[in-house]
């Protein structure tokens, strides 16, 4: 016959055992419960990207072709102030392209194109290819100012590399950097981005003699103040 003691003992040992069930039962939806650390650590989900993944401010876009001036036309005055610049070869592999395809001539080579978003609109592309053009004579680099954003602006330069491709080549071969915008920058802006470019271009090409450059404002003045 169990003693006075070991009865309230053995009630107080099951009323413990309610007390823990009650417990385990509340948070079994947080922590689980008597389970493992498998069980206990649920997989989180993946994070969406951001809406603007991708896109950068206009002045950082073209690997620091855009200066601040350039970026402010861009923006103005209904212009993103941010852009997605779509996946460009580098300037070291563009140059190894021109100079190892340069029979191919009028293949055109991407350095820069940016758009609104992902798959968007373009709002500017720069490319590069090689073209039977030449400056006229006694210029190595000559700039044309053109009409409308399928066809912005266009430069010439003087770049002999050899006849190198397995073309015979009579005379100076020339590469012809062309910009299509939809920014609607300047001219003035235009030109300093396709001779930036062409510098980019022309320095890792190493032609046998270094275009002569002028400077971007000789050839196409800044706009007046309040006018492109």
């Amino acid at each position: 016959m169990e003693s006075t003691g070991e009865i309230v003992h053995r009630k107080f040992r099951l009323a413990l055992g309610r007390l823990a069930a009650l417990v385990c039962a509340s948070t079994v939806a947080v922590t689980g419960c008597g389970g493992g650390d498998d069980e206990s650590e649920a997989p989180k989900p993946t994070a969406k990207p951001a809406a603007n993944s991708g896109l950068v401010p206009v002045a950082q876009a073209c690997d620091g072709l855009f200066d601040e001036a350039i970026a402010k036309e861009a923006r103005e005055p209904n212009g993103p102030s941010k852009v997605y610049p779509v996946k460009t070869e580098s300037t070291a592999h563009v140059a190894k392209a021109l100079r190892e395809d340069s029979a191919r001539r009028s293949t055109p080579e991407d350095l820069c194109t940016l758009t609104d978003r992902a798959e968007g609109k373009e709002l500017l592309a720069i490319t590069v290819a090689w073209t039977p053009h030449s400056p006229p004579s006694n210029q190595s680099v000559r700039y044309t100012t053109t009409v409308g954003p399928e066809d912005a602006g266009r430069l010439l330069v003087t770049c002999d590399i050899g006849s190198g491709g397995g073309t015979e080549s009579g005379g100076d071969r020339s590469l012809e950097f062309a910009m299509r915008d939809y920014f609607t920058i300047s001219d003035h802006s235009h030109a300093k981005l396709l001779i930036a470019s062409a510098k980019q271009i022309t320095s890792q090409l190493k032609c046998r003699e270094a275009p002569k450059y002028a400077d971007p404002k000789d050839v196409a003045p800044p706009p007046k103040r309040g006018l492109r």
